[in-house]
């Protein structure tokens, strides 16, 4: 199954491991990854290296039909951070502030001519102008046919998103990132890497209500970096299946360590997807990485296709990847 790109317009002017208890804050992606154990994903799983690690474990990746537990400040709260301000939540760490330029509305994004979602994006920087927090989150269309990434196929085509990668950070040797879930989030961060390739998870069965509480078998909680996939690869996996599981070898659940890139797995959509269920916000993601002084304009440009949004096959929908640009650091780019 070869993996579908589709490009987006972007509509908008930019003016001038288990979650342990109490755990929260942004986590650390060191380029040489994790190390994992051997049986610690399930019964013969290999031991290796990972760029991967776990957040919320709840909810089987969000295919458990009993749905995720949300992060608190006393569990369930790896790589979780806690602002105040609500949907604006502001720093999710002291000492930064909003970077003067950012817009108040969010930027359209589009597929096919059709308004798939709206994007927020913050920078917060510190006061030495050397580190950046860098904020986006999605929140998908509800009505018409915006939410349907390709209306020259059949029927309504609900986007449900899997993994977004974000691009544009080689140059900080150990970034740190984490999420916020708001009251009003659909998702928390199930896991997430210092790689751009996404891999896909399934559940037991379909229907859902037999799906457990544990991925299927042979499908990495972490997959490891080797035998990785071409660098360019945007989904490893099986492919679309009929009716899930899939039967994944080791080579289709690993996903090589990628420097520039940080991969956020989750589990979102627009319109109601195959479990029967709408929902349609992102938690707030955040990288934390170096940057520099200067303007909105000339510190943080927008970097073409530095954003990867992609459904990933977790039940039986096919690969799709969208791209879109984000504003990232000064002197960055989207290489794999």
């Amino acid at each position: 199954m070869k993996n579908v790109k589709l490009k987006l317009a972007v509509l908008g002017v930019f003016t001038v491991i288990s979650a342990p208890v109490f755990a929260t804050g942004l986590v650390s992606l060191p380029t040489a990854g994790f190390a994992v154990a051997a049986n610690s994903d399930f019964t013969g799983s290999l031991a290796g290296t990972t760029a991967y690690t776990l957040c919320n474990t709840t909810g089987n990746f969000g295919s458990d039909t009993s749905d995720y537990i949300a992060p608190t400040a006393g569990a369930n709260n790896t790589c979780a951070v806690f602002p105040s301000g609500g949907n604006n939540p502001g720093t999710p760490v002291s000492g930064f502030t909003n970077v003067t330029g950012f817009p108040a509305t969010d930027v359209v994004i589009t597929a096919n001519g059709s308004n798939l979602a709206d994007m927020r994006q913050r920078v917060y920087r510190n006061a030495g102008n050397t580190e950046c927090v860098f904020e986006k989150r999605l929140r998908f269309r509800q009505t018409g046919n915006t939410f349907d990434y390709n209306p020259s196929l059949a029927g309504t085509n609900y986007m449900e998103v899997n993994d977004i990668a974000l691009g544009g950070f080689s140059t900080t040797a150990t970034p740190a990132a984490g999420y916020y879930h708001s009251g009003n989030t659909d998702s928390p961060v199930y896991r997430m890497g210092r790689a751009f390739t996404s891999v896909q998870m399934q559940a037991n069965a379909l229907p859902l209500a037999s799906a457990g509480t544990v991925p299927a078998p042979n499908y990495y909680k972490r997959p490891l970096n080797s035998t990785a996939p071409a660098a360019s690869t945007e989904i490893n996996g099986v492919g679309q299946t009929l009716s899930p599981p899939g039967n994944p070898t080791q080579a289709q659940q690993t996903a090589a360590i990628r420097t520039n890139w940080v991969d956020f797995t989750m589990d979102v959509t627009g319109g109601a997807d195959e479990d029967g269920t709408t929902d349609p916000d992102t938690s707030f993601l955040y990288i934390r990485a170096g940057c520099g002084a200067g303007t909105f304009t000339t510190a943080f440009p927008n970097l073409i296709n530095s954003v990867r949004i992609r459904q990933a096959g977790q039940e039986t929908q096919p690969f799709i990847t969208v791209l879109t640009s984000g504003v990232a650091r000064s002197g960055a780019n989207a290489n794999f």
